[in-house]
């Protein structure tokens, strides 16, 4: 990588969330450049959509105190790599019906190498609620959502993961390797699995496994709201839902076989149906 495209991929990720706006001055203290290089930078961003300026005026003259935020060129970029994700495409339309149904928050996980990657999401309509960001990142062992991902994989996939140095991000975030398979092999046998305050405290959710054509984990839905709300008790509320949402993305997907979890419960049904009578 040539030391002029580094300095300027280095300018772009001071950008994010906590601090979308900087001023010229901050952005050359922080990525330890000149003045003349980032303001040339910025500049090259800003003549293709990369930045934009806030409170631009005097004719293109530099102002101090100016800020730069990112520009729409980005937005456009990302839109491009998220419509790669067949699964979100596919997702979305159930997703907002699953939330209609339950006003709780439901996200959508793939897997990225050892992380959950949030990529979609709608949001509930209640007006407190939880805000999670598309693109956040979860190690795969906390947290409903990127575990679902973890149970499903090949259990010397999950013991090469695992073997990595695990670290706490909730009050209960599972940093037993023994306790983590024991979850693992029970999210296998009930197909879904539920966390409280294990990536955020107050916070939990249920998740459950989207398949694709191979059998293979393809991706995983979650419901997450506060840990108040969402209790583990109510299981059955949300993970039924969840199951046919689910299902249906895997058909979708080309998964073949029945959605089994699911197909349990309706024999239980049946069953229930043939003791009455």
């Amino acid at each position: 990588m040539s030391k002029t495209l580094g300095k300027a991929l280095q300018l772009l990720t001071l950008f994010n969330e906590e601090k979308p706006y900087w001023r010229l001055d901050e952005l050359s203290k922080f990525a330890d450049m000149p003045k003349p290089t980032v303001f040339r930078l910025l500049k090259t961003f800003e003549e293709n959509g990369f930045v934009q300026r806030v409170n631009f005026h005097h004719g293109g003259v530099f102002i101090e105190g100016e800020r730069y935020e990112l520009g729409t060129r980005l937005l456009e970029l990302g839109q491009i790599v998220a419509s790669k994700y067949e699964i979100r495409n596919i997702a979305l339309p159930y997703m907002r019906d699953l939330q209609k149904q339950l006003n709780e928050s439901v996200q959508l996980v793939i897997r990225e190498n050892n992380e959950g990657v949030y990529i979609e999401k709608v949001e509930s309509d209640k007006p407190v609620r939880l805000y999670t960001k598309i693109g956040r990142k979860a190690p795969l062992y906390a947290g409903a959502c990127p575990r679902i991902l973890l149970s499903f994989l090949d259990n010397q996939v999950i013991e090469n993961i695992l073997a990595q140095p695990l670290e706490s991000y909730g009050q209960k975030t599972m940093l037993s390797r023994e306790e983590i398979w024991k979850v693992i092999h029970q999210t296998r046998e009930r197909g879904y699995t539920y966390s409280n305050s294990e990536l955020e405290d107050g916070t939990a959710a249920f998740g459950t496994p989207i398949f694709d054509r191979f059998g293979e984990i393809a991706g995983s839905l979650s419901v997450a709201g506060f840990a108040s709300q969402l209790r583990e008790e109510d299981a059955m509320t949300y993970v039924i839902p969840m199951w046919e949402v689910s299902e249906k993305i895997s058909k979708q997907l080309g998964f073949t076989k029945p959605y089994v979890y699911l197909e349990q419960i309706k024999r239980g049904g049946e069953s229930e149906k043939k003791e009455q009578l």
